[in-house]
């Protein structure tokens, strides 16, 4: 069946002091993707003491998972793979086998040289290089600005429905400076037109798991 597979690969991983708080830290991040994102085909789980492996069936959800894994503290490479999912007797991610999660090693290692250590893959004949060209886009604009700005990207992703004043004052704003600071940063950090790209990226990965399915 069609499926995207998203690989996490932690950077460096040679480097980290303890082999065992990585395991506890992966299973952490596991715990908390798979509660985010309980409609799996393979939940997220960690495959070779150093990396994290997720199957699931509908395209889109590829995007939203990978700004779940940006936000954590973990630095590590995201591999993304358009394809089919072909063991579906299994829900065990060293078992799980099929062109996309093949396609997820491939990216993930595409990812190493990639400055925002994301990439997508797939067939030949899907247009990755157009998906990874709205990730190139989307990078400068959501990563490259302020640590003001980056915070307000964070906040206003993490609580859509809140007000200027409410994430104002969770950035530490005075009560009373609040919704007017929130103002300007929204202003300066482009975040409407952030939200129009990232919209037409979720649109063209809708589009292109139809155009899939039909072709």
């Amino acid at each position: 069946m069609q499926a995207v597979a998203v690989s996490f690969d932690i950077q460096n991983s040679r480097a980290y002091p303890s082999k065992e708080q990585l395991l506890t830290d992966l299973r952490m991040l596991a715990d908390q993707l798979n509660q985010a994102f309980p409609e799996a085909l393979v939940p997220f789980q960690v495959k070779s003491g150093d990396s994290l492996l997720g199957v699931f069936n509908e395209y889109q959800v590829s995007y939203p998972l990978a700004l779940m894994l940006l936000h954590q503290p973990l630095a590590g490479y995201i591999g993304i793979g358009f394809g089919q999912y072909e063991t579906l007797s299994t829900t065990q991610a060293d078992e799980a086998n099929g062109s996309a999660v093949i396609f997820a090693f491939e990216a993930q290692e595409a990812a190493k040289q990639t400055p925002n250590q994301i990439a997508f893959s797939g067939p030949p004949y899907l247009p990755t290089a157009l998906l990874n060209g709205y990730i190139e886009m989307l990078y400068p604009a959501y990563f490259g600005k302020t640590d003001r700005q980056i915070e307000l990207h964070r906040l206003m992703d993490q609580y859509p429905d809140a007000t200027y004043e409410e994430i104002g004052l969770k950035m530490g704003f005075q009560e009373k400076d609040a919704r007017m600071n929130v103002a300007k940063l929204v202003a300066r950090s482009q975040r409407k037109q952030r939200k129009r790209l990232e919209k037409a990226l979720v649109d063209a990965l809708k589009q292109l798991q139809v155009w899939e399915a039909i072709g």
